[in-house]
C-alpha cells in the first residue's frame, strides 16, 4: 500500500504548519516592531515580550538591542535582588529594560545616540570600527554600541523600517547583552 503523502511531503507539511510552534515564520520581517512581535511569540526567553508594550507606545522609527538568552538578564536581576519571575510580574521593570535598549532612530550610525531612557551611548559603525584580535573584518551591517558588538538583522532589507541589533558577547564568560536599567 502506498502512503497518502510521500515522506518528503509530510516533512514539508510539518515545517509549513509550524508544528504548533507559535511564532515560527519562514521569513524575516523587514519591520523592527513586527520582528519583536514575532520574536515574542516564538522565543522562550522574555526579552521580546518585555519590549512589546514600550514599542507600541513609541511613534516613529526604532533601533532595538536584542541580546541572546536569559542567562545575562538572570544574573543582572540577581545582582539587584530580583528574579526573572519578579521581572515578568513587574510592567514598570520591563518598561525600564525596554527604554534602556531602544533607540528612537531607524538606524544607528557613528556618533552618540540616546536610548529612550535618555542615556547617551557612543556608537561606531562600519567602516569606523576595528575587529578584535582574531576576528574577521566587519561588514556594513555591524556596529559597536557602547560595549557591545552588534549586527543589524534588518540591514539587507531595502524597505526596512527600523533596525534590530543582535549583540555579540566579547567572550565565553560575557553574559551582558543589553544595557542596564
Amino acid at each position: 500500500m502506498r502512503p497518502l503523502l510521500p515522506l518528503g511531503g509530510v516533512a514539508l507539511a510539518l515545517v509549513l504548519s509550524g508544528c504548533g510552534e507559535p511564532g515560527l515564520d519562514l521569513r524575516t520581517p523587514s519591520d523592527a516592531r513586527e520582528y519583536v512581535r514575532l520574536c515574542a511569540l516564538g522565543r522562550p526567553d522574555i526579552y521580546c515580550k518585555a519590549m512589546l508594550p514600550t514599542l507600541r507606545e513609541v511613534q516613529g522609527p526604532v533601533s532595538v538591542i536584542l541580546g541572546g538568552g536569559t542567562e545575562g538578564l538572570t544574573r543582572y536581576l540577581a545582582g539587584r535582588g530580583l528574579t526573572v519571575a519578579d521581572f515578568q510580574r513587574d510592567p514598570a521593570l520591563q518598561a525600564a529594560f525596554a527604554r534602556a535598549n531602544i533607540f528612537p532612530v531607524g538606524r544607528l550610525s557613528t556618533g552618540t545616540h540616546r536610548t529612550l531612557d535618555g542615556k547617551a551611548h557612543a556608537v561606531r559603525c562600519w567602516p569606523d570600527m576595528e575587529p578584535r584580535a582574531g576576528e574577521p573584518p566587519y561588514s556594513e551591517d555591524w556596529c559597536q554600541i557602547g560595549e557591545f558588538r552588534a549586527i543589524n538583522r534588518l540591514h539587507h532589507f531595502k524597505d526596512a523600517v527600523g533596525s534590530i541589533y543582535s549583540t555579540v558577547p566579547s567572550g565565553p564568560d560575557d553574559f551582558s547583552s543589553f544595557f542596564p536599567f
